[in-house]
């Protein structure tokens, strides 16, 4: 079922033939999309269909440099008990304008436009300029 033009009634972009996206590249863009709030497993599920958000967490950090918080969190499941998860945001603004660069190099890839220049600098916005100190002991 057909929503609109290249997206499909699920909310998910169409590609064509030979235009394979990757994992990498979704997590990445979820990561901007989220901005402050940050990303967690529970988000990665329901928006990537991800069962392991922390392994490409995992990879973005250390194959390509991108600086990325993390803290737990709460969460109160169906059941009536508790759970921990993390919750994971981009560093800073800067971290932002590299994981932009580093999407606009795997469309690059696979022959796709690069992100557009004012979509790019909305994305950036969501994230803070600067990651504000952890509170005293």
């Amino acid at each position: 079922m057909q929503k609109e033009k290249g997206r499909t009634a699920n909310g998910t972009t169409q590609l064509e033939q030979g235009q394979n996206i990757t994992k990498y590249e979704l997590v990445a863009t979820h990561l901007l999309e989220q901005g402050a709030l940050g990303v967690s497993a529970l988000s990665g599920l329901a928006g990537l269909h991800d069962l392991n958000l922390r392994n490409s967490i995992g990879l973005l950090r250390r194959n390509h440099g991108v600086a990325i918080t993390d803290a737990f969190f709460e969460h109160q499941h169906s059941g009536g008990g508790t759970t921990r998860f993390k919750r994971y945001w981009l560093a800073d603004r800067e971290q932002a304008h590299k994981l932009v660069a580093l999407i606009n190099h795997w469309r690059h890839q696979r022959q796709a436009a690069p992100l557009a220049d004012d979509y790019a600098a909305i994305l950036c916005a969501r994230t803070p300029a600067v990651t504000p100190l952890p509170p005293a002991a």
